[in-house]
């Protein structure tokens, strides 16, 4: 009789723990998907972040075209310094007054910014090739062999490359916002680089021209077959010397022949080679002084 009690005791406790036995059923505080559960916006709910980061200048201008100019320098910054020294004449567009490093009070002409004078960033062999890297640049694009042959297109107009000068010239002097001028100024573009690529997407990361790798494989299968056209530009000015002001006159950067110049086309300059020179006798205020430049491309006539 007391196994009996024991046994019945020791099933009556397994009893007990049969009901505190954790149960398999889940709920949560506000139900997924429930609209009305959650005042009026069902969960899951999402939101976004972007992180961001830029190198140099990445927005170029609005052109389109079979042969357009790409980019140019948005801005050539000379710096701030502390007085004009007539015995140190020259700026460079890294930010210095040339031979005059304790004249170097700010490295832009807008107090306080870093040097606004943008340099191109490449990993395209051909471009490093020609010491492209950290040069400020002009872009002049040529996809007219990729243009398919059009009734409606003027009779001077053909597939080939080439064919076009690149130019640039001051609109004005240098001014600064109250009027005062700082007049015969001349700016230097010295020891031009010159660099030529068929990756013209790697350069650009303009979606226009994604395809121009395609198009020019392309060129192959058409009847008759198309001359690419990838020689190297054979005309370039190495130094040009711009005058400051109003009357100055187009100065040749560089000049395509027929045949020369299809992909990107990269002309550059290290900012130490493109030089402000002011006369001795110029007078300055405690100014900015900024002036304009227009780069133009031209089908050779």
């Amino acid at each position: 009789m007391k196994f009996t009690k024991l046994t019945s005791a020791t099933l009556a406790s397994a009893t007990v723990l049969s009901i505190l036995a954790p149960t398999t059923s889940a709920f949560a505080a506000t139900a997924e998907g429930k609209t009305a559960d959650n005042g009026g916006v069902a969960l899951p709910q999402t939101d976004t972040t972007k992180a961001g980061i830029s190198f140099g200048d990445n927005k170029p201008n609005p052109n389109t075209g079979f042969l357009r100019l790409q980019m140019v320098p948005h801005v050539l910054d000379f710096g701030n310094h502390t007085k004009f020294d007539t015995a140190y004449t020259t700026f460079t567009a890294d930010g210095k007054n040339y031979a005059n490093p304790s004249n170097d009070r700010q490295a832009s002409y807008e107090n306080g910014k870093a040097n606004q004078t943008a340099l191109l960033n490449t990993q395209d062999p051909a471009l490093i090739k020609a010491n492209e890297n950290g040069d400020a640049w002009a872009t002049v694009v040529d996809k007219q062999v990729t243009r398919t042959p059009n009734k409606t297109y003027d009779a001077k107009t053909t597939q080939a490359s080439g064919d076009w000068t690149l130019s640039v010239k001051a609109n004005d002097s240098l001014k600064s916002a109250s009027g005062q001028e700082l007049a015969d100024g001349q700016l230097l573009f010295k020891n031009m680089n010159y660099g030529h690529t068929q990756d013209v997407f790697g350069l650009t990361n303009e979606t226009q021209d994604q395809s121009f790798k395609d198009d020019m494989a392309n060129l192959a299968k058409q009847t008759p077959a198309v001359d690419p056209g990838t020689k190297d530009v054979s005309t370039l000015d190495k130094t040009i010397a711009v005058d400051m002001s109003s009357n100055d006159t187009q100065h040749e950067v560089a000049k395509a022949a027929t045949g020369e110049g299809t992909g990107a086309n990269v002309f550059g300059w290290a900012p130490e080679d493109i030089q402000l020179v002011l006369p001795a006798a110029t007078s300055v205020q405690n100014a900015e002084y900024t002036a304009n430049l227009t780069w133009t491309l031209n089908a050779v006539k």
